[in-house]
């Protein structure tokens, strides 16, 4: 589950983590509220809140909204207000949104500071390898900082001293080294805390004034997990969600929209990220996934593969299945109803193994619908990758 950068920070901000002096608007005249707020010598920063990265470098379909990006500054409380009144109702489009672009429903307002250098901290799970990761970066314009990359032990604490290490390895200077330890440690307890799957700072910057500050944080949760924790549930963001993700929720599995033409169903969350890994490694571009969970039913896969075709920008799916609790056979059933209602010609690659597999493929087999039918994850991914690009 993804949360905005305004939450991320107030999550920052409970656990000892420097951010600026900031706040959400929903409206131009709001935003000129905060602004009024914020004591801030040099103005401010309109950020969009969407669910993507690289705001930045991002574009407004509407012209409406002017020709800057999603990260905009502003010198006067009345231009904070115009600013954020270019963005509300718009769509802005990134690398990572597809060209449909993300509507802007609300802004972050944050003071405007000079900057003399920036980092790049994440800590994450990695789904392919089953292991977590930290690493860590000089990221400051005309230095080129190796990337810093270390295991961690989730049986094990971050300790000061290996935090230090991480920090000086990056150039830290000697009186910012404690102070990033201390913010490595704050990001790793959040991580275990929370049960995230990826909690990072880019970049975390230097000031002028010689500060350290995290100007921007980004968390990922397990959404298996989110119902545990109150506060981070609660953090949801319902006007975000496309159709497809209300519907999902509706059907009782989880959805993401992401910016590709390979549409994925698979079940559960470390299944689902290690097909993710999978597939951007042999590069391929997943349009969404679409998590089945524990134990679907005939008519949830159904339903699973037409929201999954009812994408636009969908040229292949990728049906990559462990049959533990869910029966590979119910599976093949679900794909077979909701094929032969779908006159589409688009390839759909299927990898299940498991809990009555071989009377699943037999199915799907039998079914004389397209479906190709693979007996390994990577087979499966290399080949619906090889098929869309011989359609375009």
């Amino acid at each position: 589950m993804d949360i905005h950068e305004y939450q991320a920070k107030k999550i920052f901000r409970h656990v000892g983590i420097p951010i600026l002096k900031g706040a959400v608007a929903y409206t131009g005249a709001e935003a000129a509220r905060v602004a009024e707020k914020i004591d801030s010598a040099k103005g401010w920063v309109v950020k969009a809140q969407i669910y993507s990265p690289m705001r930045g470098q991002g574009v407004f379909r509407e012209k409406e909204a002017g020709k800057k990006s999603g990260i905009r500054f502003a010198k006067t409380r009345s231009s904070v207000r115009k600013e954020t009144e270019a963005m509300l109702g718009n769509r802005l489009v990134t690398p990572f949104t597809g060209p449909q672009g993300q509507e802007v429903k609300k802004v972050y307002i944050e003071e405007k500071i000079d900057i003399s250098a920036t980092y790049a901290l994440e800590i994450y799970i990695d789904f392919s390898q089953e292991k977590v990761f930290v690493t860590a970066q000089n990221t400051t314009p005309g230095i080129k900082g190796r990337i810093i990359k270390q295991e961690l032990d989730l049986q094990k604490n971050l300790t000061p001293s290996r935090a230090a290490g991480i920090a000086a390895k990056i150039g830290m200077k000697r009186g910012h080294i404690k102070r990033t330890a201390k913010i490595l440690q704050a990001m790793y307890e959040i991580f275990k805390t929370y049960a995230a799957f990826r909690v990072e700072i880019s970049p975390l910057v230097i000031t002028s004034t010689n500060s350290l500050v995290a100007l921007d944080g980004k968390i990922v949760f397990d959404p298996d997990a989110v119902s545990n924790y109150k506060e981070i549930a609660d953090m949801r963001d319902r006007e975000d969600e496309s159709l497809n993700e209300i519907k999902a929720r509706l059907n009782n599995f989880r959805y993401v929209k992401l910016n590709g033409n390979i549409g994925c169903i698979t079940n559960g969350s470390g299944l689902s990220m290690a097909t993710l890994d999978l597939l951007h490694m042999y590069g391929g571009t997943p349009s969404c996934i679409l998590d089945l969970g524990g134990d679907p039913t005939k008519e949830i896969v159904a339903n699973a593969l037409k929201t999954i075709l009812s994408e636009p920008d969908i040229e292949g799916v990728l049906i990559n299945i462990f049959g533990g609790s869910a029966r590979c056979d119910i599976i093949a059933e679900g794909l077979v109803s909701a094929a032969k209602e779908i006159s589409d010609s688009i390839p759909i690659v299927v990898r299940i193994e498991g809990t009555n597999d071989q009377i699943g493929c037999r199915l799907l087999f039998e079914s004389g619908l397209p479906f190709i039918v693979k007996q390994s994850m990577d087979d499966a991914v290399r080949t619906i990758i090889q098929s869309v690009q011989e359609i375009m």
